[in-house]
């Protein structure tokens, strides 16, 4: 007999695997180059972020479908020791090949420790509870981040750079002992054969994008190029592939869906134009500034103001509606954008309050887009539709940060702010596609699953 469900377990147990996995995403940049000289292989340095985000996109398609058939608890429960068995042994790596090695580990078990808390939140909560979680979830990810380069920082200038990565150890094992003590057990569609080929592929196109637009940023760019090329030929051969698949990882009849399919779009533009922004704030702030205190105080504004309003938007949404929250939330970043323009050249308190402002724009959409792809789809389907939806959220993130330190390293800090400003522009045409409700939509129209 199974014990009962403890949503507040798993919901604790939720937040520590995303601080886990957002410590670590941004610790790493502090950490590597302290560890260079003890790990050698300087010529490799590249790899050792490559190896984590191919890994990660390659197992992601896997990770999230596969929760529906393997279940939900053991797939999450196995994700998460992958992450923290590949954190020790990048711990333990005594030269630079072998810490590629384990950050590739680190990757595979990443694919989960980012897709799979969604996808439990989905099937624990109700359509009308999921909207708090997961905003709750969102400031939780916003924060960690923003403290993994304090964290990283303190730890390498107090102790060895290998307990940057020890450290995942007591806190996963502590996400894995509430999840697993306050989460049932769940399936959802397991008939046919798991879609392997589907995960190859679409792990396979995403991941050479993604190094593709990172061979631009290093300034290879007959190799970049021919790499998102044969990614996105990839890709397609994915959707081609899907749409004959037995039991497709990615059904297209969820596409049949508009709410699904504008979540969709809106998700992969914004996170563009976010995550593009916040990755050259560093950049910037110590160019105009040029104190550690003035990058550290943008980067938290940013970052506050996206937790703030995710937290609140979370709180809010089906009474509000996601329509109107995903529609403000895109202006109010195009508007942070511009204030970012005007305000650099007025100093730092200016420029505080005009990132802070982007970060809030962020904070109103991102819990609205993934409760309308959640409440889109029956439950047993739940992995698949929130891993597409992570998926290409992580894709265009990483596109966006490539392009935005392209344009700005070629032209302009402000002309990567209009490129954010483009990809806001068109987000917008999505969003205004979004239903008013997606509980009421949900009810009228699931999404199809063919």
């Amino acid at each position: 007999m199974q014990r009962p469900q403890n949503t507040v377990l798993v919901l604790v147990g939720i937040l520590f695997t995303i601080i886990l996995a957002g410590i670590d995403m941004t610790i790493v940049s502090t950490v590597v180059p302290v560890a260079l000289p003890e790990l050698g292989g300087t010529h490799l340095y590249a790899w050792t972020f490559a190896a984590y985000m191919l890994a990660t996109a390659v197992s992601m398609p896997v990770w999230g479908p596969g929760s529906d058939r393997w279940g939900r608890k053991r797939t999450f429960l196995l994700g998460v020791v992958v992450f923290v068995l590949g954190s020790v042994a990048c711990a333990a790596a005594p030269t630079m090949p072998l810490f590629i090695a384990a950050r590739a580990l680190q990757g595979i078990g990443a694919g989960a420790v980012l897709s799979l808390p969604f996808i439990v939140l989905g099937v624990v909560f109700p359509p009308e509870k999921r909207g708090k979680a997961l905003g709750i979830v969102s400031s939780a990810w916003a924060i960690s981040s923003v403290a993994g380069p304090l964290l990283g920082t303190a730890i390498v200038t107090t102790t060895s750079w290998r307990w940057a990565f020890l450290l995942n150890l007591p806190v996963g094992l502590l996400a894995l002992l509430l999840v697993h003590l306050g989460l049932r057990e769940s399936v959802g569609q397991r008939a046919g054969k798991f879609d392997l080929a589907g995960s190859l592929l679409a792990g396979a196109g995403g991941s050479l994008v993604i190094w593709g637009f990172t061979l631009l940023q290093e300034g290879a760019a007959t190799l970049g190029g021919s790499a998102i090329a044969l990614g996105v030929a990839i890709l397609a051969l994915f959707v081609w592939h899907e749409g004959r698949a037995e039991r497709p990882i990615l059904p297209l009849g969820f596409f049949r869906h508009r709410g699904y399919a504008s979540a969709m779009g809106a998700s992969f533009l914004t996170f563009f134009a976010g995550f593009g922004l916040g990755s050259y704030l560093p950049v910037m702030a110590h160019e105009r500034f040029g104190t550690e205190i003035a990058v550290g105080t943008i980067v938290g504004a940013f970052t506050i103001g996206w937790s703030i309003l995710a937290f609140s938007t979370g709180r809010i949404v089906h009474r509000v509606g996601e329509r109107v929250l995903g529609v403000s939330g895109v202006l109010v970043h195009a508007l942070g954008l511009v204030a970012v323009a005007l305000a650099l050249p007025r100093g730092l308190l200016p420029t505080t309050l005009a990132v802070t402002l982007a970060g809030a724009g962020m904070g109103l959409l991102a819990p609205a887009l993934t409760v309308v792809v959640q409440n889109s789809v029956d439950v047993s389907r739940m992995g698949s539709a929130t891993t597409s939806q992570q998926f290409v959220r992580q894709i265009g993130g990483a596109i966006g940060v490539t392009v935005f330190v392209l344009v700005a390293t070629v032209a302009s800090f402000r002309a990567g702010l209009a490129t954010m400003g483009v990809a806001c522009a068109l987000a917008f045409a999505f969003v205004l596609f979004l239903p008013a409700s997606s509980l009421t939509a949900h009810r009228a129209a699931p999404a199809a699953e063919g």
